[in-house]
């Protein structure tokens, strides 16, 4: 199971010590991660902006399609398969191109939320060093979380109003819907379901690994959703969102916080950031 890593030391230009000394002593792990591994082979900008772009695609198709079975499930592997072999060649350039297209309100909304989830929930369990059933599990969950208001979700992207009665509707419970279509649709990764049933209020770690699980999804749930801009707002800032999402009620970053880091920075690659002399920049 090879580790997704980043290979750049990334800029702290923020005054938030706790969290700036999170990402430095993350940095350090890294590295030394790093160089026990061999290198993957590198991934040029073409083949990376493809290939992303053909398995965003494929992904809300299979999402909007709302109805699984042992094809739509094959097809899913495949495709998870796709992108995860995808990340391991340039985590980098994975992180710059969906935080990119984040910051710019891409379409489909669904689909590219989920893969963000994903590859940010892969990076975090791995550091855990979490076994591998379990990151596969919760790889699948950040995919599938919201398979049951994929339509809702993309709609209210791209919608200035708040939500109707309706789309609220859609949106409460989707968690447990979202589970039971992948049950009755007849996944075998009784793990993933439980995680995606548990992800919208699992807001403590718990003891078993499904709640485990499914606060780590919630978390970076609530962290890439501040990247993201919508019709109705526009994206904050990762530093904002790291804020937001990975401090404590002391102000500082709690376990699964420290993880995510650790791992992605207080900028990660894809970030627009201010430079010390006024003009903007992107990492």
């Amino acid at each position: 199971h090879r580790a997704l890593k980043s290979r750049r030391r990334l800029p702290i230009t923020t005054g938030m010590s706790e969290l700036a000394d999170a990402e430095a002593a993350g940095h350090a792990a890294s590295t030394a991660q790093a160089g026990a591994m061999a290198e993957p082979l590198a991934l040029g900008p073409p083949e990376a902006v493809e290939g992303w772009s053909s398995i965003k695609l494929e992904l809300s198709a299979l999402l909007l399609d709302g109805r699984p079975d042992a094809r739509w499930f094959e097809a899913l592997e495949a495709l998870t398969q796709r992108m995860r072999t995808l990340a391991r060649r340039d985590f980098d350039a994975a992180l710059y191109l969906l935080l990119q297209d984040a910051a710019h309100g891409e379409r489909p909304y669904s689909a590219h939320h989920a893969l963000l989830c994903a590859l940010v929930c892969e990076v975090c369990a791995d550091w855990f060093e979490w076994p591998a059933s379990e990151i596969d599990a919760v790889v699948r969950a950040a995919l599938t979380m919201n398979l049951s208001m994929a339509v809702v979700q993309d709609a209210l992207a791209q919608q200035d109003e708040p939500p109707s009665d309706e789309q609220r509707g859609q949106i409460e419970g989707h968690a447990q819907r979202s589970a039971a279509m992948l049950a009755e649709g007849g996944m075998s990764d009784a793990l993933c379901i439980e995680v995606v049933r548990r992800h919208h209020d699992a807001r403590d770690a718990g003891t078993d690994p499904a709640q485990r699980l499914a606060h780590l999804l919630r978390r970076v749930d609530q962290y890439t959703a501040k990247l993201s801009r919508r019709a109705s707002r526009d994206a904050v800032s990762p530093a904002i969102a790291a804020r937001d999402t990975c401090l404590d009620a002391d102000g500082k970053p709690d376990t699964v916080g420290m993880a995510m880091l650790r791992k992605l920075g207080l900028y990660p690659p894809g970030s627009f950031v201010r430079l010390a002399n006024g003009d903007f920049g992107v990492v």
